[in-house]
């Protein structure tokens, strides 16, 4: 009866441990932009011809190859939740 009692501090631990792994994931508040969402959204600022588009999520940013209202080359980098344009770099 004593290892019985010895093992329930045991099993009281491995279930508090175990039961947040099985809770509902947690959704995002925010949506990501989905590409043509991002391409919609450049093309109202005049940016066109679009050659690459590069989703990265870990940096949370969209980076896009495309040409200005200019014609010139840029690589265009957005938020990817809020469709900013953070950085616009010429090629």
């Amino acid at each position: 009866m004593k290892s019985k009692l010895q093992l329930i501090p045991v099993l009281l631990v491995a279930s508090a441990v175990a039961l947040p792994a099985m809770a509902d994931p947690v959704e995002p508040t925010v949506k990501e932009l989905t590409v043509p969402k991002a391409m919609r959204l450049l093309q109202s600022q005049g940016y066109h011809d679009f050659r690459k588009i590069k989703v990265e999520r870990d940096e949370h940013e969209i980076e896009i190859e495309a040409r200005n209202a200019d014609g010139q080359e840029v690589e265009v980098e957005m938020d990817l939740f809020s469709g900013k344009v953070l950085a616009v770099e010429r090629d």
